[in-house]
């Protein structure tokens, strides 16, 4: 019995001195050392990052543009606002001819773009589909988002619908 009891020691000792070591890492006058030293100090210099993060709620964007083959639709972003675009879904009944849409816009004064494929149609006479697309772009606050149309048939005048989803946020 001795034997195992001394067999067993390194490890009663090793369980001992961790709970030791756990209590006073744990106690309450170590915790106010440790956040006595962190120190934020938010300035207009140097300001603390935040984010409203109810934005998408609060300011929930969804609107359905036109473009076409002979020209563009827009989405105005107000001044004091930055649009999030987060996806686009729409359908064309034209001829099939059309095969994707263009998004430009300006990110932190620079011009971005994406261009999202339509789905090839079934037949010349079906409805042409652009499946619910998930995009991530930022628009300036009083920039214009365009969205083109590119068609291999200058001549097709079907209407093309585009649904846009996204929000505003405060461009401070």
């Amino acid at each position: 019995m001795m034997k195992r009891v001394q067999s067993l020691r390194p490890y009663l000792i090793g369980t001992a001195s961790a709970c030791v070591v756990l209590a006073l890492g744990l106690s309450r006058e170590v915790h106010a050392v440790a956040s006595a030293i962190v120190t934020v100090v938010n300035t207009s210099a140097n300001p603390v990052p935040v984010s409203a993060v109810d934005d998408r709620t609060r300011q929930a964007f969804g609107q359905r543009v036109f473009p076409s083959v002979h020209g563009s639709a827009t989405i105005v972003v107000p001044a004091g606002k930055r649009f999030v675009l987060t996806g686009v879904t729409g359908f064309n009944n034209g001829d099939g001819s059309i095969s994707d849409l263009e998004i430009d816009l300006t990110t932190n004064g620079s011009v971005n773009a994406t261009r999202i494929p339509f789905a090839p149609t079934a037949s010349a006479t079906f409805l042409r589909f652009l499946q619910n697309y998930n995009v991530s772009m930022v628009a300036d606050p009083g920039t214009t988002v365009y969205f083109f149309i590119d068609d291999s048939n200058a001549n097709d005048f079907a209407g093309v619908n585009i649904d846009v989803h996204g929000y505003w946020t405060s461009a401070s």
